[in-house]
């Protein structure tokens, strides 16, 4: 919609308002000599069908004859009065509507999180950008950030209103990422087109998948409670692979997001599965979506079903999240269990859920360089019960992490994050390790046996991201570094089982953005991955992406 018309749309029902006021005015001071005629030309003046002054007049002088008692005439004038109010009413629902959808239209064609799921409220980190962010998360979806930005939210799909369809009350926008990458690896890996760490086994190999792609719903609701309702249902392609022969090409669905939340002015009540608020942040990459970059290589993360509550003080220069979780510890399926039905884990076995805190200081304008910038300190505690012979053992899940992400100068953005803690398997902590069920302590040359032990780790990630001032800043360049060191004595087992006691990542990775939808990156990544008994083994991947968002 033209804005003159728009503008026009606007002032209608005061122009509507004020003709009333006049007339009625105008009446009610002839109402001595003409009795009647205030309510008449009121209705002329105001209704919609009266058509020029003309006609208005000539329905006054037609009605003057009738001449009704003055007490009736106000009576009636006032009826009309709240007639008309209500009609206004309607009239401008409808107009805040009908300019909501053409700055819709106009916001979607001007639009310029990878990276999320926007940097959300201060709560689950207004923290880095998700690596999914940049491309297909919460950024990825998002419109372009400032130059130089590096990092924003884990992967949350970002706020901004777009076309969509309305059901009801509730306004439903789809969105999607479409996301190609070929890959190669100069060795074995866990995973070929996003490995996480390199392994004694396997060979080099190319190929390509799209199976990060990604398809997701926002909802816009009404106002409950005097709170804006809204919500995110996400889902992408990396749940696993059919066991079939070309099951390669057949990437599962998986389930990445389902929330709704109630936003206040200074307070946010969220429910479902997100991102946790414990180490929030992700790199921004390109060639890792489905899974964030350095994953058990420093880089905690993980995606539960949660009830979250924020609050946020000098408009929002201060925030606090909270959140009690379902109790997830990273543990396999026991053997030959139904992939069809829910088991409890060592988490759900301890029957008391995980809690989460996070305190931050966050900046729109950080250091004058014109971008948004936090830092935060978060910390996360379960339980895990491990079943077991003559008793059942309980373990602690712990962590505390610090996350930053800010600007350094206009062009030049620094994010990261560092922890340590127990038994972090649950969010590929511990290089994606969860307990060691029989752990031994050495006794001189003689194991002794231990019972289950939660291994301790630290480790973190860090990313330089530099916007050169040419080719209209649509061009960034990132260096990025990641490891985790688990305690090796912990890993100690009666059976000698194999462990990795380290992984150490570092990236480099170029991106252009040809538009607002469209992205390209070229990323350069190499594993070192300790061993306790095969040592050492190495993995250069190389991998050439796109992305296509809306």
């Amino acid at each position: 919609m033209r804005d003159g018309t728009r503008g026009a749309l606007t002032i209608l029902p005061s122009i509507a308002l004020a003709l009333l006021i006049t007339s009625a005015a105008w009446a009610q001071t002839r109402a001595d000599v003409t009795p009647g005629t205030a309510a008449s030309a009121a209705a002329a003046a105001a209704s919609g069908t009266a058509g020029s002054g003309t006609a208005a007049a000539s329905g006054v002088a037609a009605e003057s004859e009738k001449r009704p008692a003055p007490g009736s005439a106000e009576e009636a004038l006032q009826k009309r009065v709240a007639q008309l109010e209500a009609e206004m009413e309607l009239m401008r629902e409808e107009m805040r509507l009908l300019k909501q959808s053409s700055s819709l239209t106009t916001n979607s064609a001007a639009a310029n999180a990878a990276t999320g799921p926007t940097p959300t409220t201060g709560s689950t980190a207004s923290t880095a950008v998700s690596a999914t962010a940049a491309v297909a998360s919460p950024a990825a979806i998002t419109p372009a950030a400032p130059a130089g930005a590096t990092a924003n939210t884990q992967s949350k799909p970002e706020e901004e209103h777009r076309p969509g369809v309305q059901i009801g009350p509730v306004r439903v926008i789809p969105y999607a990422l479409l996301h190609v990458s070929l890959f190669g690896n100069s060795g074995g890996t866990n995973n070929a087109d996003v490995p996480l760490f390199a392994t004694p086994t396997g060979v080099g190999n190319t190929s390509a998948t799209a199976r990060e792609s990604r398809l997701g719903l926002r909802f816009e609701g009404p106002e409950i409670a005097g709170a804006k309702s809204s919500g995110v249902f996400e889902t992408d392609f990396t749940g696993g692979f059919p066991a079939i022969g070309i099951g390669e090409d057949f990437g599962v669905v998986r389930l990445r997001l389902a929330y709704f939340k109630l936003d206040w002015k200074n307070t946010t009540l969220q429910v479902g599965q997100d991102w946790t608020i414990f180490s929030p942040g992700n790199p921004v990459s390109l060639a890792s979506v489905g899974t964030p970059e350095f994953a058990a290589g420093g880089n905690l993360f993980a995606r539960i079903p949660q009830i979250r509550l924020e609050q946020r003080w000098l408009d929002g220069k201060i925030s606090w999240a909270g959140a009690v979780l379902a109790s997830t510890t990273g543990d396999y399926p026991a053997p030959n269990t139904n992939p069809f039905v829910l088991q409890p884990g060592g988490g759900a076995a301890s029957r008391i859920p995980a809690f989460e805190s996070r305190l931050a200081v966050n900046g729109k304008d950080w250091l004058g360089a014109n971008r948004a910038g936090t830092i935060g300190i978060s910390v996360h505690y379960g339980r895990e019960r491990v079943i077991g012979s003559p008793h059942n053992t309980d373990i602690d899940v712990m962590g505390v992490s610090a996350d930053w992400d800010m600007p350094l100068v206009k062009r030049l953005t620094f994010a990261g994050e560092a922890f340590f803690g127990r038994n972090l398997g649950g969010f590929a902590g511990d290089v994606s390790q969860t307990f060691t069920p029989d752990f031994a302590y050495k006794a001189g040359n003689v194991l002794v046996p231990g019972g289950p032990r939660a291994p301790g780790t630290r480790g973190g990630w860090t990313q330089l991201g530099f916007t050169p001032p040419i080719l209209g800043d649509r061009f960034t360049i990132f260096e990025s570094f990641g490891i985790e060191d688990p305690r090796d004595k912990d890993f100690i087992s009666l059976s000698k089982r194999e462990a990795r006691l380290r992984n150490l990542a570092f990236a480099s990775c170029l991106r252009y953005k040809f538009s607002p939808q469209l992205s390209w990156g070229l990323e350069y990544r190499r594993l070192e991955t300790q061993y306790l008994f095969a040592g050492r083994q190495n993995n250069n991947h190389l991998n050439l992406a796109a992305a296509y968002t809306f």
